[in-house]
């Protein structure tokens, strides 16, 4: 589970679903969509406070070590 808490106190969580990708990857649902709302582009994710209208960006980096 992904937890979400903004910092007004809005607070959701993205949860696993059992559903899997075609590259083996497990694929997260959230919780309650009115709380926040999330736009996936090419370079980043960016995050959306629906109750204040903070955002948040999560830069892309991929460093696997496996």
């Amino acid at each position: 589970m992904l937890q979400f808490q903004c910092e007004c106190g809005n607070k959701t969580a993205f949860f696993a679903t059992s559903d899997y990708d075609e590259q083996g990857r497990e694929v997260l649902d959230i919780e309650d969509e009115d709380c926040v709302s999330y736009v996936i582009g090419e370079e980043s994710v960016e995050f959306k406070c629906k109750f204040c209208g903070h955002r948040y960006v999560l830069p892309k980096f991929i460093s696997y070590s496996e």
